[in-house]
């Protein structure tokens, strides 16, 4: 299946969340074998985004020996910036996993099962 690196992106707090929430055996290591899965693409993506604000932020003002970099709206860099972080989270892959079928009597907010339409089932 095609997945954007931006629906890879949103996808990881939702998963893990789910990973959290007791749920029968065999659905938990479902749960766990797609969060593994989708790491494989998530992780590169994560620290390509990490290497694009080190390479376009600067140190924080704040607290300049922090070792956090920043990149603001009103930085120079911030335009560029935006161009390749657009180009990064359009960006699509394409995935082989099985959706997870979750029971019907999990309770799970809106917003986080939006998240996940593209990984689960019910």
């Amino acid at each position: 299946m095609k997945v954007t690196n931006a629906e890879l992106m949103n996808s990881k707090k939702p998963l893990e969340e789910l990973a959290r929430v007791k749920l029968p055996v065999r659905t938990s290591l479902e749960v766990l074998r797609l969060i593994q899965k989708l790491n494989e693409f998530l992780v590169p993506v994560e620290q390509t985004q990490d290497n694009l604000v080190k390479q376009y932020g600067h140190p924080e003002a704040e607290a300049p020996n922090s070792g956090k970099v920043v990149i603001l709206p009103t930085d120079e860099n911030y335009r560029k910036f935006m161009e390749e972080l657009a180009e990064l989270v359009g960006q699509e892959n394409e995935i082989v996993f099985t959706k997870v079928k979750l029971p019907e009597t999990l309770e799970i907010e809106p917003g986080v099962l939006m998240a996940l339409e593209k990984f689960v089932k019910i």
